[in-house]
């Protein structure tokens, strides 16, 4: 999925800001989808937020987020702080790739939001870092809505 990037951040670091530009949905519990990948060099450190409106094909049904990224990585954490309905929020945090978060509630076809953040340094390796996202439940869409949006500060 191609994002739109801008960019004008003077000095040693970079920042890389993209917008969702079309919705992105998958009903599958199994299978990623890529929301948004960026190229990490060997030995890089970087940080990174992501502001996601999502809805689901039923109220039950939530939204799950992973992190994949190059291999023996120095130090990996993120966080999925996301909605589960119109007032409830989930906090989770994982400290590896591919660590599923997961949403196991969702408001249906009410939008809600869920931010995803963390920081990542690389180690010999590089490689592409992906925001990743998926289905709770098996046969019920998820919906990454048009407009959501991400940041990527490469120190």
């Amino acid at each position: 999925m191609a994002w739109t990037i801008s960019s004008n951040l003077k000095g040693p670091s970079m920042l890389r800001i993209g917008r969702l530009p079309a919705a992105l949905s998958t009903a599958s519990n199994n299978s990623w989808l890529n929301l948004f990948t960026t190229e990490l060099a060997a030995q890089q450190v970087l940080s990174f937020s992501a502001e996601l409106y999502f809805s689901s094909g039923a109220n039950n049904t939530g939204l799950v987020t992973t992190l994949s990224g190059p291999t023996a990585p120095q130090s990996v954490i993120y966080n999925l702080v996301g909605g589960e309905s119109l007032t409830t929020f989930r906090n989770l945090t994982a400290t590896s790739y591919d660590t599923p978060l997961i949403g196991t509630s969702s408001a249906g076809s009410s939008v809600l939001r869920a931010l995803v953040s963390g920081t990542v340094e690389n180690g010999a390796n590089g490689g592409n870092l992906s925001l990743r996202f998926r289905s709770e439940m098996a046969g019920t869409a998820v919906t990454v809505l048009r407009g959501s949006w991400w940041q990527v500060l490469l120190h």
